[in-house]
């Protein structure tokens, strides 16, 4: 584990590098998978970086995650809007991670708790 106390960090991240998979919701949809490799966690959320154009910032993008990763989320959160092996999040972050060659992505997790039915129904795609 790699902590920087010199940044002002609410949540302990914890590294975690392993390529898994996202989708960005759009128009109650989920569109076609892109991969991506993480970079770390924490309780808020996750830190990807992708060689693909990033989604945009603000939208909601559901993540698959591995058994081991789904089992941390879960323990660590329990109001995770968790569906098909992966969770929901809204990226809050985009920078250049290598220059030219791919971005660094943060995304905040989504809790149920803090969204209204009507916002959650908005995020949750059609199948």
């Amino acid at each position: 584990m790699n902590v920087s106390f010199d940044e002002q960090r609410e949540f302990l991240r914890v590294e975690y590098a392993i390529p898994v998979h996202y989708k960005e919701v759009r128009a109650n949809r989920l569109l076609q998978k892109n991969e991506m490799l993480t970079r770390n966690v924490s309780p808020a959320g996750i830190l990807f970086r992708t060689k693909s154009v990033p989604p945009a910032l603000s939208s909601t993008v559901w993540i698959e995650l591995d058994q081991k990763m789904m089992n941390i989320c879960s323990e660590i959160e329990q109001d995770l809007i968790i569906r098909d092996k992966g969770v929901f999040g809204r990226v809050v972050r985009i920078a250049e991670g290598e220059p030219g060659m791919s971005y660094d992505v943060g995304i905040c997790f989504l809790r149920r708790k803090s969204l209204t039915d009507r916002e959650l129904a908005e995020i949750l795609p059609d199948r």
